[in-house]
């Protein structure tokens, strides 16, 4: 119809252009039948000054009024203009139509090919004049085009101005056009999208993007919008290449640490990904954080917001325990400040990944106590709390328990009046001469292939986490309770080391320096009075059981031996009683212990060495009170040391109970059977924080009658040889009603 429409016209005296308007979906078959019939095609596009210059309409008119002037030029085709005057709003598409319509173009032919206009030339029928003769609209004529519309600026992969945009449209292309453009197009008849910046770049080309634009600065939504246009628009694979493809919550500080546009990239990264992600921690933080100068803290500082009762604390505590191993001490110092928020409730919120954690653990378990939970919080205090059950003879019940006291008055940094009366009891009897010499001791030991390492100031008060940390190391431990020379000084405690006869030995000054030297441990008792630097004694003791392990797993040795030359009493420095007693000497080691004088009233006060030593917690005039701990006197907890053997555990041994079950007699508790496939010596087995001595049968059976454990249940016991620690077994001890019941269950 469109064609025969043309055909009546070119055989007409009609002086003026011919509106023919097409749909996009008729746009190039009718092009192409215009193309056979001879036409020349005018195209708007030539008439731009420039790649982003509009078109100069009135050259175009010029030429098509002084057409006929070229007999070659006789028949045209004008394409581009209808989706041009389109673009450029009703008014200046109604204008510009007018003047086409009043064209006088003389003798020539020429069709004006539009599309987009339908509505504008409808409205020009108006004039009688304007009738079928003059114009051709196909069907509804439907155009359905849009634009995107982006600064230069932006960087957006896109057609390079209006001239670029007028030859896609001639070409009869449909659909979206993006167009990198300064021209405004306000007044656009089609729909038009503006992107003014790197962010709206972003969501037009990376499909799905709902990230607000508070997550990133304009700086780096624009390297953000350059890398998809690198990647053809796949943030999968700007992510990919960038090495966030997967396991995206590994090394977590490390690629957050930084205000880099990596770093930013991978929280964007984990923002879009937060739906697969498995810490349901960070997905928790993920969905409260929109600006990545907040991520890092908000990583620290959510898990405050999160009350410990809520059922998923456990979950969120230890996922982000892992999250924030890798923050240094003073960022994590920012949280711990903000966790005492709510005093009571912040014990639940720490770990014991930093020290400035650990210290603030101590500091709170000191004024509430312990929890439970401490278990899971900071393994290594609980494993210091434990109880140790001393091996000792006759003396191991007594020892027991007042290590233990002396631990809990330590952690709770108060002095119970009911223990200062047994210090001073025992300042009198002392009972540590009741043990043998720390070079008794170490005359008996293999000195061949044994590596000695000294740690200044390691008492006995620490054997529940040696025991532990044998455990967690693969270790065998041998411990062995000895006394040192009084008084506790290092000047007369380090023969042993002097002395040592083997090739290899080290002397380790961390421990005694963090007790009672305050310008190097850093810790001071004026300044803060809780006992917070036992955070850093347990990390030297563990440090050393690490060297040891490697040491032996190198087997640049058999055996480790860890010696010390003295112990150290906090409760000592919490007592702060001095002596009232004038004499011609001062005293030494923060008052512990002076020259020897007479004649003299103290009967805490040892005589040894050319010195008088208190074994209770008084200190003589004349020498600076301890900041933190001290030694010099005669307490147990200066005298008595660990000598500890450590050797690789024997993985061979195992040590198992016999019997199934054990039948509990309300009277005489429970009998069971150990078997071990090694020989062993001198067995017994701890357990409730008792230690029960087994009876030999032959080399590897013994029986061990277990007289305290009259109730059904099962219980968890350490087995030892000797000092050694050599295995774990579990006791399920039934009553005999339900040894019964069982045996009549299995009938059926």
């Amino acid at each position: 119809m469109s064609i025969e429409a043309v055909n009546k016209y070119l055989c007409s005296s009609i002086k003026s252009p011919y509106f023919l308007v097409v749909g996009d979906g008729q746009y190039k078959g009718v092009k192409d039948k215009l193309l056979e019939l001879g036409f020349t095609f005018v195209k708007v596009s030539d008439y731009c000054g420039g790649d982003d210059k509009l078109p100069d309409i009135d050259s175009l008119l010029e030429r098509l009024k002084t057409t006929d002037v070229n007999a070659s030029d006789n028949k045209l085709v004008v394409i581009g203009l209808g989706e041009y005057l389109a673009l450029r709003g009703n008014n200046e598409a109604t204008s510009i139509l007018s003047q086409l319509k009043d064209l006088n173009i003389g003798s020539t032919k020429v069709v004006l090919l539009l599309r987009g206009v339908a509505t504008q030339i409808n409205d020009l029928q108006t004039d009688p004049r304007f009738d079928s003769r003059r114009f051709c609209m196909l069907d509804k004529a439907n155009c359905d085009l849009s634009f995107t519309l982006a600064v230069p600026s932006v960087g957006l992969s896109a057609l390079p101005g209006i001239k670029a945009l007028l030859i896609k449209l001639e070409n009869g292309i449909c659909g979206n056009f993006v167009v990198n453009t300064t021209v405004s197009l306000d007044k656009a008849l089609f729909t038009v999208h503006k992107i003014t910046n790197a962010y709206e770049g972003i969501k037009f080309t990376a499909h799905g993007f709902n990230l607000p634009r508070s997550c990133g600065s304009n700086m780096q939504w624009a390297e953000l919008l350059k890398e998809l246009t690198q990647n053809g628009g796949s943030l999968d694979a700007v992510f990919e290449k960038n090495g966030f493809d997967s396991t995206l919550e590994a090394d977590f500080y490390v690629r957050v640490a930084g205000l880099e546009y990596r770093n930013w990239l991978y929280f964007i990264a984990l923002k879009i990904k937060a739906d697969v992600l498995g810490n349901s921690y960070l997905r928790f933080v993920l969905n409260r954080t929109n600006q990545f100068e907040d991520f890092k803290s908000n990583v620290l500082n959510a898990i405050i917001e999160v009350a410990h009762t809520d059922d998923r604390f456990k979950t969120f505590y230890n996922e982000r325990k892992k999250l924030v191993a890798g923050y240094p001490e003073s960022e994590v110092a920012k949280f711990v400040a903000s966790n005492r928020r709510n005093a009571a409730q912040s014990i639940y919120r720490l770990t014991d990944n930093t020290r400035v954690e650990r210290e603030e653990i101590i500091a709170w378990v000191s004024r509430y106590g312990l929890i439970p939970e401490i278990a899971e919080i900071y393994p290594a205090l609980n494993s210091y709390m434990k109880l140790y059950v001393f091996n000792c003879g006759h003396l191991s019940s007594q020892l027991t328990e007042y290590f233990q006291e002396y631990k809990r008055q330590k952690l709770s940094n108060t002095l119970d009046a009911d223990f200062l009366t047994k210090v001073e009891h025992l300042a009198e009897t002392r009972l540590y001469n009741q043990l043998p010499t720390r070079n008794e001791v170490m005359e008996r030991i293999e000195k061949d292939d044994t590596y000695l390492y000294w740690l200044d100031s390691f008492g006995v008060e620490y054997l529940a986490l040696v025991v532990e940390l044998a455990r967690k190391y693969g270790l065998s431990a041998s411990i062995k309770i000895a006394r040192a020379e009084l008084p506790t000084i290092t000047s007369l405690n380090r023969d042993f080391f002097d002395t040592w006869a083997g090739a290899k030995k080290e002397k380790n000054n961390d421990l005694d320096e963090t007790k009672h030297a305050a310008d190097v441990g850093g810790y001071n008792f004026e300044i803060n009075n809780l006992p917070i630097h036992l955070a850093k004694e347990l990390d030297i003791i563990s440090e050393v059981f690490e060297k040891a392990a490697t040491e032996l797993a190198m087997h640049h040795c058999k055996r480790f031996l860890i010696v010390s030359d003295h112990g150290a009493s906090r409760l000592a420095v919490l007592r702060r009683k001095e002596e009232k007693y004038e004499t011609d000497t001062k005293g030494e080691h923060s008052g512990r212990c002076c020259e020897y004088f007479e004649p003299y009233n103290l009967p805490f006060a040892a005589e040894e060495n050319g010195y008088l030593v208190l074994a209770d917690y008084g200190r003589f005039k004349g020498s600076r009170a301890a900041n933190v701990e001290v030694h010099g006197g005669a307490s147990l907890e200066e005298v008595l040391v660990p000598i500890i053997e450590l050797t690789l555990k024997d993985s061979n041994i195992i040590v198992e109970m016999l019997e199934e079950f054990a039948t509990v007699d309300f009277r005489k508790g429970i009998e069971i059977t150990l078997f071990s496939n090694c020989p062993l010596k001198n067995v017994s087995i701890v357990i409730n924080e008792k230690r029960y001595l087994a009876s030999p049968l032959d080399q590897n059976h013994f029986k061990v009658e277990l007289v305290d454990i009259r109730r059904a249940g099962e219980y968890t016991a350490d087995v030892f040889s000797g000092d050694d620690l050599v295995g774990e077994i579990i006791i399920k001890a039934h009553g005999k009603s339900a040894k019964i019941n069982d045996a009549f269950d299995e009938l059926f």
